[in-house]
């Protein structure tokens, strides 16, 4: 997971300001495995032939370090997908995937963040229909604006 997020913060360059580097921190390992040593933490990954393609990552929002979070609001924490898998319809069958099990949990909405210059996930959550809420903000630890989507559940 850890080299998905890191492959997937690399694709920023083509649209983040110059001389922009990920962030180590967004992908450290240990900081993956300790949110995901958390029995309420959903997570899928998805693989195409042996080979990891993408995974998704969810939690109560309550439990998020990047903003206050609602009751009944489920914070989707990452959505990563290998750029060879890009179009295949992985990202789409995992968001679906999380979107229901955090309705199955009992979640009533979902959010999520995303670079405010990240046209092509900007695109791909409108056309899922998730619906901007707010933004754009600052993100120290990504370096770059953000902004946030919503989807009732």
């Amino acid at each position: 997971m850890s080299e998905t997020v890191a492959q997937g913060l690399a694709t920023y360059r083509s649209f983040a300001p110059a001389g922009w580097e990920p962030p180590a921190s967004v992908a450290d390992v240990a900081v993956i495995r300790a949110k995901l040593e958390d029995p309420a933490v959903w997570c899928r990954i998805a693989e195409e032939d042996g080979a990891t393609a993408a995974h998704a990552v969810f939690f109560d929002s309550t439990a998020s370090e990047r903003a206050p979070g609602e009751a009944g609001l489920a914070h989707l924490w990452h959505l990563f997908v290998r750029e060879p898998y890009w179009g295949s319809g992985v990202a789409r069958e995992l968001l679906t995937e999380a979107t229901e099990a955090a309705h199955a949990e009992g979640f009533t909405a979902m959010r999520l963040a995303t670079a405010e210059l990240h046209a092509r996930a900007r695109r791909f959550y409108e056309r899922e229909g998730w619906q901007l809420a707010a933004g754009p903000f600052d993100a120290p630890e990504m370096g770059l604006a953000l902004v946030e989507y919503r989807r009732a559940l």
